[in-house]
């Protein structure tokens, strides 16, 4: 699963290996402090959907606005657009 986040020209997604990768480094360095895996404090089925809330708890201009699951569809691949 890969969850985006965006705020104007800012965008940062979640990667399976728990970090955040972003158009800015200094962003990307951020949300691996602020909305790392270490900072979920209870038990979570979906643990980059749970990063991607504590971020933009962290960041409130910021809005999830895209969801893409790896385990649906043809192609194995699901898209879900999220409009905020």
């Amino acid at each position: 699963m890969s969850v985006k986040i965006e705020w104007k020209v800012f965008t940062a997604e979640t990667q399976s290996d728990g970090t955040w990768k972003s158009n800015s480094p200094s962003l990307e360095e951020l949300l691996n402090v602020i909305a790392s895996p270490l900072r979920i404090k209870e038990y979570t089925p979906d643990i980059e959907h749970s990063m991607a809330q504590l971020a933009i708890k962290g960041l409130p201009y910021f809005r999830i606005t895209e969801v893409t699951s790896g385990n649906t569809g043809a192609s194995g691949i699901k898209t879900e657009q999220v409009h905020a």
